[in-house]
């Protein structure tokens, strides 16, 4: 069982399958109209987006698709958690530009260019949902500890990209007369009472934000959750085996990985940040799929992928 997992996890047929069960998908869950579809648009774009990120900075040291194909197979699976919406897939998009602007940043011959394109998907998504300024500081601190990128140029382009968006939406707020809207939206939302804690917690009345009243969603959602976790067990137990960049790379999204879990529990109206999550994740989820040996890691490949199956079909 495990060649043949070893098989299927590195054949380039893996992410046109993927996509197409992606494709599958959206048309099984959602009724056909524009907003949805726009949502399949920006999703299918981010696949192929992580495919060349992820092969250029080489997170999986063999010949494999595996990390776009499994990105593709989640978001499929939890479809009943953003249930496609642009929003949602736009935040994902915009989690795209800063973590691979922060993975590229130790292969681009200029660090400071991708920091600076990374910095304003971030202030992107801060814009669309505050509570994800949280993702800046373990940014910065991935910067100084892991990519060692920190220095007086890259923290001149992050705070260019930071302030860019805001910038131009302070422009037009200000054109149009709503700056002071604008200025309320953007910072009162940053403080700690805002995260929304108070009642998002009852699932029994269907007040929990990933819940929305469907037990479905919410096995989709544990299901990432879950594989992903035995992800970071086995990275943890292997991470040697990996080049020291490549190891530092992952060790970037390890740390943004439980802010963006967090946010996605404790927020509310942060269900779009599910396929963020499940970007966060693809990287360590393919590794495990690869690298992993034994009878027992087969076992629970095939019955990730049997309960991703399940999931499609049953929603």
């Amino acid at each position: 069982m495990s060649s043949l997992k070893y098989q299927i996890t590195t054949s380039t047929a893996l992410l046109p399958i993927s996509m197409a069960v992606m494709v599958g998908a959206w048309l099984l869950q959602t009724p056909l109209t524009a907003m949805t579809a726009a949502g399949l648009g920006i999703a299918l774009f981010v696949t192929l987006v992580l495919r060349w990120v992820s092969n250029a900075v080489q997170l999986i040291r063999v010949r494999s698709w595996a990390v776009s194909s499994v990105f593709a197979l989640m978001i499929a699976a939890t479809g009943r958690c953003h249930e496609w919406s642009p929003q949602a897939m736009g935040l994902c998009a915009l989690y795209m530009t800063f973590a691979g602007g922060l993975l590229l940043s130790t292969w681009a011959a200029r660090p400071q260019l991708s920091i600076f394109v990374g910095s304003i998907g971030l202030a992107g998504m801060v814009m669309m949902v505050p509570q994800t300024v949280w993702l800046l500081p373990v940014g910065v601190l991935a910067m100084m500890l892991a990519l060692r990128v920190w220095a007086g140029r890259t923290l001149a382009a992050l705070l260019l990209g930071l302030l860019l968006p805001l910038e131009v939406w302070a422009a037009w707020s200000y054109l149009h007369g709503t700056l002071g809207d604008f200025a309320f939206s953007q910072f009162y939302h940053f403080t700690i009472p805002q995260l929304g804690i108070n009642g998002q917690w009852s699932v029994a009345n269907g007040q929990w934000s990933i819940v929305n009243g469907q037990w479905l969603t919410v096995i989709g959602y544990c299901l990432l959750v879950v594989v992903t976790l035995v992800s970071i067990i086995h990275f943890m137990r292997t991470s040697l085996d990996d080049k020291i960049s490549t190891r530092m790379r992952y060790i970037t999204l390890l740390l943004q990985w439980p802010v963006l879990l967090a946010l996605s529990l404790l927020c509310p109206d942060t269900d779009s940040l599910v396929p963020a999550l499940a970007l966060c994740s693809a990287p360590l989820v393919a590794r495990w799929a690869v690298f992993s040996r034994g009878w027992m890691a087969a076992v629970t490949f095939w019955l990730t992928i049997a309960a991703i199956t399940a999931m499609i079909i049953d929603s």
